[in-house]
């Protein structure tokens, strides 16, 4: 045959578009798909009686080597998934989907409102590569803002209004110009770092609700007295969430 349009004199044009469209679209999907697990995954799954690694659907990806901040890399997702994590806890019952029961110290489980992220154990940066959360005597430049109250030298009471401690600095997120943790001074000795979140500061005093004055001596203490790592403060953070659930058995009651 010849003359023009020979080649496509029989081809449906519209069928071969479509065609390719749903080829091009499916290969997005598996792409898409692929690249979404990248973090987070392989999922942990308890579906038949122990707790596992799932990689879903497809499969997990193969590993990229992405370039970081201040000349670092970082593998995701990693050759070697980790193993899953063992939790201070056990089911409550046997059916699969079971709420976890904390073992020990509750609120060191690392469960229900005390769960935390294994992140990086380095602390979070500012634009220059320096730690971006320090206490305030780090900082010679920042100061408290005259007329807010300044909650140095404050006593700190737990729920139960006992006292834990003195607050003997703040914490300072120096890219945001915020008072991220207070530094705490334990009546027994050893300071302890409590986000501020969890404080209310009042005229003479800082009180706070999640945990007893009794339990800060077991907040998770920083490997560094002038900085913290972005694990630690998952790890803190975690505790006196735990505490607004576990801090005392009533806590953990119906709520009539």
């Amino acid at each position: 045959m010849t003359g023009t349009g020979a080649i496509t004199a029989y081809w449906d044009v519209a069928s071969v578009v479509f065609t390719l469209f749903i080829l091009f679209f499916i290969g997005l999907v598996v792409h898409l798909t692929l690249e979404g697990k990248r973090e987070g995954f392989p999922l942990e799954t308890e579906r038949f009686g122990t707790i596992k690694n799932e990689g879903g659907i497809l499969g997990m990806p193969s590993s990229k080597i992405f370039k970081t901040e201040f000349g670092k890399t970082y593998e995701a997702p990693l050759a070697t998934p980790p193993a899953p994590e063992v939790l201070n806890a056990v089911p409550a019952h046997h059916m699969n989907g079971a709420p976890l029961v904390p073992v020990g110290n509750p609120l060191l489980a690392g469960v229900g409102p005390g769960s935390y992220a294994n992140r990086a154990d380095v602390p979070d940066v500012g634009l220059h590569g320096e730690p971006r959360i320090v206490p305030l005597r780090k900082l010679p430049t920042f100061s408290i803002l005259k007329g807010d109250k300044n909650p140095i030298g404050m006593q700190v009471y737990g729920a139960d209004d006992h006292s834990a401690g003195v607050i003997s600095d703040v914490w300072i997120d120096h890219m945001e110009s915020m008072i991220r943790y207070l530094e705490i001074q334990l009546a027994g000795g050893g300071h302890v770092l409590m986000p501020m979140n969890f404080a209310k500061i009042h005229s003479n005093r800082v009180s706070v609700k999640a945990i007893l004055a009794t339990q800060f001596k077991q907040v998770p203490v920083i490997k560094n007295p002038e900085q913290i790592t972005l694990l630690e403060e998952e790890k803190i953070m975690a505790y006196f969430g735990a505490g607004t659930l576990y801090a005392t058995p009533q806590r953990q009651e119906p709520v009539a």
